[in-house]
């Protein structure tokens, strides 16, 4: 099929039900994936010492065809890695100690995604240095994932309809929406959270199969289509500043506020009760030496615990997609405060709050939904927002600084202040100077 460039895109997640047999196919990729991840990981390691990397240590090249191509006269030509010798993952998938990876029952398009999964692990590092080298994928983690791709051929695109859809690909929905076809695991049943979107042209890019430690399976596509998926919203005609505080979730610069739900408060002392019992099957089963995955007792009452975990988690995504989306539809403008919320977990004192009120979720939200619904959003620096008085525009100094206990204040000009709308007002303020600013690479402006 010849490529037809799609600009907009979106994600799709899926709950998928497999049965047992799609099941064991689904770990068999998943376990592939991550050994495959590793191995390519564990090549890119250099040993100071003699500058070899991990793979070369253990299967050595002869030292003649080490770098140069050698002659009568001595070093030759520099040659490319893949002319000695094959590199990356066809060294991986074509050894003979790993049999098991020529499996009928492993994705060929998992081994390519793999490697790029790697290699964009890689250069994310190279461009944001703040996220840190990639690390190795351990068989602990709590989410395993593995990555394939759709394909589109002309015999399937005509046979249905004439126009790639998610209903002629390889990987592609029954008419019903509740089945996926999916490479090696067949026609697998889920439950799609909303209605599938219905543009012109329509493509299933690249799909993930996700194994939850609550015991559930997802899939998340990856949609692209020659028109937005979602129509730009008339005008509002309103704007709103929002103060984020723990006292109530948010604040706006009309004095409106949203309660904090405290999601993970309210479940606090049942979770604990349920971790005390996991930490006594887990000393028992040490202290019978006995394997922890063998162990049905601790399995079980692990699964009770990670379930009360994504509880919580759903919960406070549920919430905060609400409140995003309404703010989004009902304003034009939203300007809301850049909290760095890593520098405020410090306080051991509100950690868990902060923690638990998930207002970095909500400026990410907010971030990708302003543009959907042609809004503008905008983040702020929060310096002195609650220190000054939006009426007179002087600020608390010295001894008279505003502490979390003040939350009602009149420092100058004697008005009757409630703190976080105060802030609120500011923080909207801040926002309309930020749009007078020509916009440059670094403008925290989204529209």
């Amino acid at each position: 099929m010849p490529q037809t460039r799609l600009p907009f895109m979106m994600g799709l997640k899926l709950v998928m039900y497999p049965n047992h047999h799609q099941e064991r196919v689904a770990w068999k990729n998943l376990n592939a994936s991550r050994f495959i991840y590793n191995q390519l990981l564990a090549n890119s390691w250099v040993d100071s010492a003699i500058k070899r990397n991990k793979l070369d240590q253990q299967y050595p090249i002869p030292a003649e065809y080490w770098r140069y191509k050698t002659t009568k006269q001595g070093k030759g030509t520099l040659l490319k890695a893949s002319q000695i010798r094959p590199t990356g993952l066809a060294r991986i998938k074509g050894n003979p100690r790993y049999p098991w990876l020529d499996d009928s029952d492993l994705d060929s398009d998992m081994f390519t995604n793999t490697e790029i999964n790697y290699k964009n692990a890689w250069k994310m590092f190279h461009k944001v240095h703040t996220v840190g080298i990639p690390k190795f994928k351990r068989k602990s983690r709590p989410v395993q994932s593995y990555s394939t791709s759709n394909h589109y051929s002309s015999s399937q695109v005509n046979a249905k309809g004439g126009l790639p859809s998610l209903y002629n690909g390889s990987i592609h929905f029954t008419a019903d929406g509740q089945h996926l076809q999916l490479p090696k695991l067949g026609l697998v049943k889920v439950k799609p959270t909303r209605s599938l979107p219905t543009n012109a042209m329509i493509r299933i890019a690249t799909v993930t199969i996700k194994h939850h430690p609550s015991g559930k399976w997802f899939v998340a596509l990856l949609l692209k289509s020659d028109k937005p998926f979602n129509a730009q919203l008339p005008r509002a005609n309103s704007e709103v500043g929002i103060d984020l505080n723990t006292d109530n979730f948010l604040t706006d610069n009309n004095g409106q506020t949203i309660k904090n739900p405290r999601y993970y408060r309210t479940i606090k002392k049942r979770l604990a009760k349920e971790q005390r019992i996991l930490s006594r099957r887990y000393r028992r089963a040490k202290k019978e030496h006995r394997s922890l995955r063998n162990s049905k007792n601790y399995q079980k009452q692990k699964l009770i615990v990670a379930r009360l975990h994504e509880k919580v988690r759903n919960q406070r995504i549920n919430f905060l997609h609400q409140v995003s989306t309404a703010l989004i539809k009902n304003h034009d403008l939203v300007v809301a405060e850049d909290l760095k919320s890593k520098n405020m977990l410090k306080n051991h004192a509100l950690a868990m709050s902060i923690s638990d009120v998930g207002w970095r979720t909500l400026l990410t939200l907010l971030e990708y939904k302003a543009p959907k619904y042609g809004r503008t959003f905008i983040e702020i620096n929060p310096a002195y927002t609650t220190q000054t008085c939006n009426r007179c525009r002087m600020g608390t100094n010295g001894t008279q600084k505003l502490t979390l206990k003040d939350r009602t204040w009149c420092p100058c000009c004697d008005t009757f202040h409630v703190r976080d709308q105060n802030a609120a007002q500011n923080i909207l303020a801040k926002g309309h100077l930020e749009l007078t600013k020509p916009l440059t690479e670094n403008s925290p402006i989204y529209r």
